[in-house]
């Protein structure tokens, strides 16, 4: 009896000091990195939007959607209608009356820190290259798509009041809009989006987060925190996406024949709302011409995999066809980047993320401003 009452008190002993152990080196990497954020201090429901699903804080901004793989820390800055806020002076000095250009898109629209964006490099191209003064209304936002920027546009076009649009388009939009927003859209009695309420499965994991932070020991809410990721989050996502209606760029991998019929269901909705989209900008602006929808590639459209093969346009075309019949002008990065980039186009993405690195947005932004300048920005408008 005794042996055993010693055993356990040692087997307790060893428990105690692991937990400890491990407690203490949690918290040490907490205080040094994180690597993995155990505060998650920044965690709220903020982020929840009937109208946009999921919208900006001003600052500290945690969403349940990606990573940040760039090894760069840096801060944005939001208005309160989800526009950034830059410190955008040297662009605009001596300027009297500047273009007004409005930025839709997702986290590639969205860029980095205050000149490590798209419209940035756009204002500075024209700036240093045309003597044209532009003002940039970046309301580029993480995995926004065109169901969000129907709704979108219609909140920011009476009160921004641009002289013209642009609108950058991304592989991962059908997916957004077919498995993540289209059960979400709220429409009117006419039938048209009116907004995209708050997702469930983001809405469960910020819960989950906040429940994980309130217990006093990092170790348990490390444990927590993990459960939810790899226990609960899916059980979650099963609920509400039973079906698993699309997976993410299987669309954009597939070699076969017939994608229109095989994705029918998807491009259904993404063209719908392609389309409600190209109606409000339309109702706008009155001329196509004053309006420009983007395409960038991703690393898997400029570079073969093993087999041979890299990504198809189905996306990027159906994009094309619907800015020519609405007389929208249509720029498709991938051929002149592939060009830039040669023989080694990962060297312009961030290593494991699908974003472009500062110098793979630099070169993109800059083929899209030598676009807008020879297609887009009429001369006659040039700042004084």
């Amino acid at each position: 009896m005794k042996r055993s009452l010693r055993l356990a008190g040692q087997v307790a002993l060893l428990v105690a000091t692991w937990a400890a152990i491990f407690e203490i080196g949690l918290r040490l990497q907490q205080y040094f990195g994180p690597l993995l954020d155990l505060e998650m201090a920044s965690v709220s429901l903020n982020w929840e939007s009937d109208v946009l699903n999921h919208k900006p804080a001003p600052e500290n901004q945690n969403l349940c959607i990606y990573g940040d793989l760039t090894g760069f820390s840096y801060q944005r800055n939001f208005d309160s209608n989800g526009v950034r806020i830059i410190d955008d002076r040297k662009l605009l000095d001596g300027c009297q009356k500047p273009v007004s250009i409005l930025f839709l898109g997702d986290s590639f629209m969205e860029g980095y820190d205050d000149e490590n964006t798209l419209p940035y490099h756009v204002a500075k191209y024209f700036k240093n290259e045309r003597d044209v003064c532009v003002k940039t209304h970046n309301a580029g936002y993480t995995s926004y798509s065109p169901a969000i920027f129907v709704p979108q546009a219609k909140q920011l076009l009476p009160i921004v009041r641009p002289d013209y649009i642009v609108v950058d388009v991304d592989e991962t939009d059908l997916y957004d809009d077919f498995a993540r927003y289209r059960k979400l859209i709220v429409r009117d009695a006419n039938g048209l989006n009116i907004g995209v309420k708050a997702s469930p499965i983001g809405h469960e994991c910020s819960i989950g987060l906040m429940r994980a932070r309130q217990h006093r020991l990092y170790l348990t809410r490390f444990v927590a925190k993990t459960w939810l990721s790899f226990v609960h989050m899916p059980s979650v996502i099963n609920k509400y996406r039973p079906d698993h209606d699309l997976v993410l760029f299987s669309y954009s991998q597939d070699q076969g024949a017939d994608l229109e019929q095989k994705y029918s269901a998807p491009l259904a909705i993404f063209r719908q709302n392609l389309q409600e989209l190209a109606d409000v900008l339309k109702g706008y602006t009155g001329d196509g011409s004053r309006v420009l929808f983007i395409f960038h590639p991703h690393l898997e459209n400029l570079k073969p995999d093993v087999d041979g093969h890299v990504w198809n346009d189905l996306v990027s075309s159906t994009v094309r066809m619907m800015c020519a019949d609405n007389g929208f002008l249509f720029f498709n990065a991938t051929g002149k980047l592939k060009q830039r980039f040669g023989g080694r186009p990962e060297e312009f993405y961030w290593p494991g993320d699908m974003h472009f690195s500062f110098e793979g947005l630099k070169e993109y932004s800059g083929l899209v401003a030598a676009f807008m300048a020879s297609e887009m920005i009429k001369t006659n408008e040039r700042s004084p």
